[in-house]
């Protein structure tokens, strides 16, 4: 910017609007403003945008430490400073332009000749230069989910039609503590979808009446697409029917199955013993989740001086940033413990849904990475909707399926797939649809007033 006023000042005195007198004035104005931008505000904006400045933020990259984690203020503050503002200003006093493109050449010749393209500085605060999908825990997490910034806190929607209680494995409050917490945020209507469970709905019809909020019979149940793991929500349904008794037995069955088998992949990885009974007496539905064998891992101080655990603590933050990436390494797509599932067919669940009285609805689980072409074709099998708004949903792909559901003539739902105190960053009613859509979500809503 200094530069450019510079020139403007020069074409003014040229054009005679201002008097040649003026100009070492205004020469030492554009002076001092070259140095804040260049010294100062430079650096200072870099480090509030933890790493990037306005040219590396449109080209995606990013000022980190060698280690990979977020570099400090100060140095990012210090690189500017030294490495380009106050050379640049000395040499430029001393020995004009000669004296700047000398010191660019040197460092344009540093950054040539080093592995990471380093420039002095970097290599003085051991920063370097990475594009954002290698940033701490990308580049070694195979399959993760895309990075993006975390969202403001949303404002509470009225309707919440993804809640879970304490009948899912993975949730801990229970349907009337659900009822208090939906009064107390001014929720008009939801419903409870529990995870293969619909045993929630007995309690919650009553509730309904008692608080004064609309309810609508609920589940999620898991399933499978051309190999695809998804979620198909059903709403309206007969909780009674034998069908769900059935999937949830079918589902525990599966749990179970997959924790033994599980633990004998993480034992052979390992060579260390686990504690099956345990484990297993401490859970309320007798299973052996990753998550499980996680903590027991960081609960254990020999265990956790192993290298193959240690590494994660070096190279993370906290335990808990630690615990997330053995989790998903270990444990998730393509790692060395991963369990391969078998889930009910998705058009059978649908099915299912619509054979009990219900409305089945495509749930937002995962569709950040499930493709359109592939979302059309669950939408062929019967499905009668598609939760748009979550949470969980990249702004890029809530879109989509609101085009999707649409050009369907689809239902479409909201969530915040609240969990009580095992997810606190999910909140009751927080479902991330914006106020103009509610009319759309209150369509399938109608059949509970009446």
């Amino acid at each position: 910017m200094p530069v450019y006023l510079w020139v403007l000042e020069f074409l003014l005195i040229l054009c005679g609007f201002i008097p040649p007198n003026f100009f070492d004035l205004l020469f030492y104005i554009m002076y001092a403003l070259l140095f804040v931008i260049s010294v100062l505000a430079v650096g200072i904006y870099t480090s509030r945008n933890h790493g990037q400045s306005l040219g590396y933020g449109a080209m995606g990259l990013k000022l980190v430490q060698q280690n990979k984690k977020e570099a400090s203020a100060l140095h990012l503050i210090l690189r500017q400073a030294l490495g380009l503002g106050i050379p640049i200003m000395v040499l430029g006093y001393f020995f004009q332009i000669i004296g700047m493109v000398v010191w660019m050449l040197v460092n344009a010749l540093v950054v040539i000749i080093t592995p990471n393209q380093q420039s002095i500085f970097d290599l003085v605060f051991k920063l370097k230069t990475v594009r954002e999908p290698e940033l701490p825990g990308e580049a070694v997490q195979p399959a993760a989910r895309p990075v993006r910034p975390e969202r403001p806190v949303s404002s509470v929607s009225p309707i919440d039609l993804h809640i879970r209680s304490n009948y899912s494995d993975d949730a801990t409050c229970d349907v009337e503590e659900l009822f208090k917490l939906a009064k107390k945020a001014n929720l008009e209507v939801i419903s409870i979808t529990d995870h293969n469970c619909a045993r929630a709905n007995a309690a919650a019809v009553r509730f309904a009446g008692m608080y004064g909020i609309q309810y609508i019979p609920g589940v999620e149940i898991d399933a499978q697409y051309r190999g695809i793991r998804v979620r198909i929500l059903g709403y309206y349904i007969d909780w009674t029917d034998e069908i769900f008794d059935w999937i949830e037995r079918e589902s525990l069955r599966r749990e179970k199955e997959a924790s033994m088998e599980r633990v004998r992949k993480f034992e052979e990885f390992s060579g260390i013993s686990i504690d099956v009974n345990s484990i297993i007496n401490s859970s309320r539905f007798q299973t052996i989740t990753a998550r499980d064998i996680t903590n027991m891992v960081f609960n254990n101080k020999v265990v956790r001086q192993m290298s193959f655990v240690k590494k994660y603590i070096d190279e993370t933050e906290n335990i808990r940033q630690a615990k997330r990436r053995f989790q998903k390494e270990i444990f998730g797509k393509n790692g060395p413990c991963y369990v391969t599932v078998k889930y009910p067919e998705a058009k059978e669940m649908i099915e299912a849904i619509h054979n009990a009285g219900g409305i089945a609805i495509l749930a937002s689980w995962h569709m950040d990475s499930v493709s359109k072409p592939v979302i059309e074709e669950m939408m062929s099998l019967g499905l009668d909707g598609i939760e748009c708004f979550s949470p969980d949903l990249q702004d890029t792909t809530i879109t989509l399926l609101l085009k999707i559901a649409q050009s369907r003539k689809a239902f479409v739902t909201a969530g915040s797939d609240f969990h009580g105190t095992t997810k606190p960053r999910k909140k009751l009613g927080v479902t991330n649809c914006p106020e103009k859509a509610i009319p759309l979500v209150r369509i399938i809503t109608k059949a509970a007033a009446s």
